[in-house]
C-alpha cells in the first residue's frame, strides 16, 4: 500500500511540495478550497510535473479535495497555507483530528513559531516544521524545525521523509527566521545600510558582492524576491529577536509604501520597464605579456602577504618583502609601490606613519583598509595624499573584485596606481567611500557574526548553518567556514570599527572578540575565546 500525504494548500509552495511528494511515489491528497486557486494549483503541478519526464505518473498520483477529510491514513500531513496565524492553527486542528496520533504532522511557515501554531494540538510531540525553499521542485534543502516536545521517532520520521525527495535536511530550533532567513538578514540590511552612507551604487554594490563570490548582489536577489516579501520577512525576524542589528531598514519601507517592489512591479531598486537591466561586470583587462617596470615592497607576514607576493611576482618585475617591522628600515628606497598588509587585524597607523618617512616622496603606500582607520593614520603623515586604503576580505585567489578607498587625501595618481595594481592580478575594482568596514567587510563580517551568535543561541549546528547558507541560498562557502578562513580575530577587527561607528549592536559576538580582563583595558587586539560551542 502506497503511502499517502495530506498538503494543505496549492499555492507556490504548496503545490511544489505536492509535486515533489508524488514524484518520490507517495499518493498525495491536495487540500484547497478555493477552486481558482485549485486551477491555479493544477497547473502549476501540470507544469512542473512535465519538465521532469514523468508527468503522467506525477499527475496520476494527485488527488484533490476541497476540504480536510474528517478521518485519514496519511502518514504525513504539511498544511502550506498563508502565513497567518490563526489559520495556520485552524489546519492544524483539523489535522490532528483526521490524522493518527503516530502521523507527522507538520507546518511549512517560514516565518511564524511552529510551537504556535501547533499549540493545543494533542499529541504535540509528532509536530515538526518542513521549509521547504521556493521553487520546492528545484531548490535541495529542506529545514526541519524542532519544537521542544518533538520526538526523536518524529524528527527519525521527518529526515527519511526529506530524504526520500531526494532534498537534504539540516535541523534547527524553532526560533525566529530557523537558520537561513535569519542568518541572511545582514546580507539585506547592511547593503542597504552601505547604500544609505553613499559607500557605493546599488549597481557597484550588487558588482561587489557577485565578485565576493555570491551569485547575486543583495539588491537584484531582493528586486527578485519581492521588496515586499523581504521587508515582511525582515520585520518578523526583528520583532521576535528584538535586537537592533537586525532592525528593517526605512529605505526599504517607502519603496515597498511607494509600491516598488522589484521585478513583479517593474520597479525597485532597478528598472525593469525596458526589460532586465544591464548588469555591471568587472573585468579587468588581460596581464600584459611584459612585467610592469615598478618596484613593489609587500610589508606583513602570514598567508594573506604570501600569497600577494606570488601573484605581485607574475606581473611585476621587481617584488620584495619586508616580514618583520622591526626590519622596517632596511626597505628599499627603490620601492615605488609599498603594500602594507601587516597582520590582518591590528591598526597599522604607525607602520604606515614610519613608511611615510622611509619612502621616497613620490612612492604609493596601499594598506587594509578593513583593519586601518585610514583618517586617524594619516593625521600622522607628512604624505597623506601618497596613502591608497583597500580591501581584500579572505584569501586573494577567492575574491574577484576588490574595494579601493575614495579617500579624500587620496591623490587621483595615488588611486590611478593602486587600480592599476589590482587589475593587473586580475582583479576588478570599485571605488567606495571611506566608511568603517567598507561593504564586503561589513556584510561577510555580520553573516559570520550572525551565523556564529546562530550557533550560541543552539539554533542549529555549525555544519547544518553552512550546509543550510550553502543550499539555501547559494552562498559560495558556508558562513563560518568562512570565517575560519578570514579569520575570527579579522573579522572582530571589521566588527569592532562598525560597531564604533554605528553602535554597539553591530559589535562582535564575544566569541570573535572580548575585551581584556586582567588589565582592564581594551585589547589592541582582537582574541579567541574558548566558548561552549566553539565555531571559528
Amino acid at each position: 500500500m502506497q503511502e499517502i500525504v495530506i498538503v494543505v494548500g496549492a499555492g507556490t509552495m504548496g503545490a511544489g511540495i505536492a509535486c515533489v511528494a508524488a514524484r518520490a511515489g507517495y499518493i498525495v491528497e491536495i487540500v484547497e478550497p478555493d477552486a481558482a486557486a485549485r486551477e491555479r494549483g493544477r497547473a502549476r503541478i501540470e507544469r512542473d510535473a512535465s519538465r521532469g519526464g514523468d508527468a503522467a505518473s506525477v499527475l496520476a498520483r494527485i488527488r484533490w479535495s476541497d476540504a480536510v477529510p474528517e478521518r485519514s491514513e496519511a502518514a504525513i500531513a504539511i498544511e502550506a497555507v498563508p502565513e497567518r496565524l490563526e489559520l495556520k492553527r485552524a489546519v492544524f486542528a483539523q489535522l490532528a483530528r483526521a490524522l493518527d496520533p503516530q502521523a507527522l504532522l507538520a507546518t511549512n511557515t517560514s516565518s511564524l513559531a511552529v510551537a504556535e501554531i501547533a499549540s493545543g494540538v494533542p499529541a504535540p510531540d509528532r509536530v515538526v516544521g518542513l521549509h521547504f525553499f521556493n521553487p520546492p521542485v528545484a531548490m535541495k534543502l529542506v529545514e526541519i524545525v524542532e519544537i521542544e516536545q518533538t520526538s526523536d521517532d518524529a524528527l527519525a520520521a521527518a529526515r527519511a521523509f526529506v530524504a526520500r525527495l531526494e532534498k537534504t535536511a539540516v535541523v534547527t530550533a524553532d526560533t525566529p527566521g530557523f537558520i537561513v532567513n535569519r542568518v541572511a538578514r545582514p546580507f539585506y540590511l547592511q547593503a542597504m545600510r552601505a547604500l544609505d552612507r553613499g559607500v557605493a551604487s546599488v549597481e557597484e554594490l550588487d558588482a561587489l558582492a557577485r565578485g565576493a563570490g555570491f551569485r547575486m548582489g543583495p539588491f537584484e536577489l531582493m528586486d527578485m524576491i519581492g521588496l515586499d516579501v523581504n521587508l515582511a520577512t525582515s520585520e518578523s525576524v526583528y520583532e521576535r529577536v528584538g535586537a537592533a542589528r537586525l532592525e528593517p531598514q526605512a529605505m526599504q519601507r517607502a519603496l515597498v509604501e511607494q509600491g516598488r517592489l522589484g521585478r513583479k512591479s517593474g520597479i525597485g531598486f532597478y528598472d525593469y520597464a525596458n526589460g532586465d537591466p544591464e548588469r555591471l561586470e568587472l573585468v579587468p583587462e588581460g596581464p600584459s605579456e611584459e612585467k610592469i617596470d615598478e618596484c613593489v615592497t609587500v610589508i606583513g607576514f602570514g598567508a594573506a602577504a604570501d600569497a600577494l607576493v606570488e601573484e605581485l611576482e607574475a606581473r611585476y618585475a621587481d617584488v620584495r618583502r619586508v616580514e618583520n617591522d622591526e626590519l622596517l628600515d632596511e626597505i628599499s628606497p627603490e620601492t615605488t609601490i609599498a603594500i602594507d598588509v601587516g597582520d590582518g587585524v591590528s591598526d597599522r597607523a604607525e607602520i604606515l606613519a614610519e613608511l611615510d618617512t622611509l619612502l621616497a616622496p613620490e612612492a604609493i603606500v596601499a594598506c587594509d583598509a578593513y583593519a586601518t582607520d585610514l583618517a586617524a593614520a594619516t593625521r600622522k603623515m607628512k604624505h597623506p595624499d601618497r596613502v591608497v586604503g583597500y580591501g581584500v576580505l579572505g584569501a586573494l585567489a577567492s575574491q574577484r573584485v576588490v574595494e579601493i578607498v575614495d579617500f579624500e587625501k587620496s591623490s587621483d595618481d595615488a588611486l590611478a596606481v593602486a587600480q592599476e595594481l589590482f587589475e593587473a592580478l586580475g582583479k576588478g575594482v570599485v571605488l567606495v567611500e571611506d566608511v568603517p568596514g567598507l561593504f564586503l567587510g561589513r556584510v561577510v563580517g555580520a553573516i559570520v557574526n550572525e551565523a556564529v551568535i546562530a550557533v550560541q543561541e543552539n539554533v542549529a549546528t555549525p555544519d547544518d548553518i553552512d550546509l543550510a547558507m550553502r543550499l539555501g541560498v547559494n552562498y559560495p562557502i558556508g558562513p563560518l567556514a568562512w570565517g575560519r578562513e578570514i579569520g575570527g580575530a579579522r573579522i572582530a577587527q571589521i566588527l569592532r570599527r562598525v560597531a564604533k561607528d554605528d553602535g554597539d549592536a553591530f559589535a562582535p559576538h564575544r566569541a570573535l572578540w572580548v575585551l581584556d580582563a586582567d588589565d582592564g583595558e581594551d585589547a589592541d587586539e582582537p582574541i579567541d575565546v574558548p566558548m561552549e560551542r566553539p565555531v571559528l
